[in-house]
């Protein structure tokens, strides 16, 4: 692989989460903005917050008639799906297969950063190994295949070093767009590694960039599957790491999940997720840059006013509802049309491509959703909407059912003129996490939008994990920012 087919868009893109974030009502796609992080090897501290609780292991559960529960009642699936229970852990991160991608040294990886103007990113600390990887994962009580990243510093002599999960943001719905697909997919997993981290970036479910087929649908912005499915990537790292392969670096105890727009969303519900499913990680720091916090109140959002998250929305209607096994008529929520039926047009689309734009036709949100829906939305008559109304809460974190067992420091990023994600809805949800018990940073960058407010916070993410890794807890439990210049932070 010739590094200098690595043009400043690839890069960017990469960068960026994945050009895949445009599921858009207008004709500029925002695109997720990312970065790598540096950091140390020190742990940093984190809170239980129910120290009488059993830590729970996979390996028990047990199932209720409407939802499925884990063995500490954690809900599994529900909203109208049938119910399941979680396989035993044994297993779950097994590699399949591994294959590498490219080795590059450090003065190359650097010199593709200074090309691409990427100087915020500094120099490249250490050269890079990438590997792809097929590994085991569950979903709804079955066994998965996906697949994902690996990346490792060269070191004169193989160390541990602290790992980070890359999730990356909208990139598609299919095994096509999928990361490992991608030529250029390994960027940030390399970066990553450049910079000192051992990395995995999974590619989610219904995403096979390589070997058999998904045969499905990514489920998009559903909580529990994305979940899963990192945490499960996390373990086969540990597992690709414990064959005794030639390695360069290899990965340490501590864990910080990073991840942008979609990425966002599943580390703050993998974070929600792992005490209950992979207790045996030691999660220190999560960065959520640009996530849908709350999906509810982006429902509110883009269900009323015409814009870049009426689209978004509607794919995670799309996601929903196949993830619950297709319960219901999609024309319940989405039009019929006219001009044109989105509850027929909208599912093929997903499966068809890696982006979409709404047809030009449609000029209000009265042409994307029915008007019932809306009038339920403008209402908050959550329950009128039955099974749409609940995987809608599901997805939204201050409303989860899943038990909050562990307080993880949080960053969370946004960039002041979102309109995908947009800010306002986000960041009026802070304050309800923080009663709840997270500690979080919160971070906003003054004039930026969706796609370009991640890389101007750049030199504060780094400085930040790294003072997670060296173990400062935040200055304060709930800190929320009015917005600023992030190139200055």
């Amino acid at each position: 692989m010739v590094y200098r087919n690595v043009t400043p868009l690839v890069v960017a893109c990469a960068l960026a989460a994945g050009c895949g974030d445009d599921l858009n009502t207008t004709d500029s796609a925002a695109g997720t903005e990312t970065d790598p992080t540096s950091t140390t090897d020190t742990p940093a501290t984190t809170t239980d917050v129910t120290p009488t609780t059993t830590e729970t292991s996979t390996d028990s559960t047990t199932g209720d008639t409407s939802t499925g529960t884990t063995g500490d009642e954690v809900p599994v699936g529900g909203c109208g799906a049938p119910p399941f229970e979680w396989l035993p852990s044994d297993g779950m991160g097994e590699i399949i297969d591994f294959e590498q991608v490219i080795e590059l040294d450090a003065p190359t990886i650097t010199d593709l950063l200074e090309q691409n103007g990427f100087t915020a990113l500094g120099e490249a600390d250490f050269g890079a190994r990438v590997y792809k990887i097929r590994y085991v994962t569950q979903d709804r009580g079955e066994k998965h295949e996906t697949t994902g990243f690996v990346s490792f510093p060269l070191l004169d002599a193989p160390e541990e070093r602290p790992v980070v999960v890359w999730a990356h943001g909208t990139s598609g719905f299919t095994d096509a767009c999928a990361p490992t697909k991608d030529p250029m997919g390994f960027q940030v997993p390399l970066i990553l590694a450049a910079k000192g981290f051992v990395s995995v970036a999974p590619d989610y479910i219904g995403m096979n960039g390589w070997g058999p087929a998904s045969n499905r649908l990514h489920p998009y912005i559903v909580p529990e599957p994305t979940a899963i499915a990192t945490l499960d990537s996390i373990r086969a790292l540990y597992q690709l790491a414990a064959g005794n392969m030639d390695l360069p670096s290899l990965p340490g105890d501590d864990v910080v999940l990073f991840g942008a727009s979609e990425g966002g969303f599943a580390t703050l519900w993998a974070d929600r997720y792992a005490p209950h499913y992979a207790p045996e990680l030691n999660i220190v720091a999560n960065v959520a840059a640009v996530p849908p916090t709350d999906a509810v109140g982006l429902t509110e959002h883009g269900a009323t006013v015409f814009g870049p998250t009426t689209g978004a929305l509607a794919a995670a209607v799309v996601g929903g509802w196949d993830w619950t096994g297709r319960q219901g008529d999609l024309s319940e929520v989405l039009s019929p049309g006219p001009p044109i039926d989105v509850a027929t047009t909208l599912p093929m689309l997903m499966e068809g491509g890696c982006s979409f734009d709404l047809p030009p036709e449609i000029t209000g949100t009265n042409q994307v959703y029915t008007q019932s829906f809306i009038d339920a939305v403008v209402a908050r008559d959550w329950e009128a909407l039955g099974d749409w109304g609940c995987f809608l809460r599901q997805a939204t974190l201050g409303e989860s059912e899943v038990p909050l067992l562990k307080i993880t420091p949080t960053l969370i990023q946004q960039g002041e003129v979102d309109d995908l994600v947009y800010t306002p809805v986000v960041k009026a949800d802070l304050p309800r996490l923080c009663d709840q018990g997270y500690q979080l940073e919160h971070i906003d960058c003054a004039g930026a939008g969706h796609g370009d407010s991640v890389l101007q916070a750049v030199p504060y993410i780094l400085d930040w994990v790294t003072a997670r890794l060296d173990g400062e807890p935040l200055a304060e439990p709930c800190v929320i920012h009015e917005p600023t210049d992030c190139t200055a932070l």
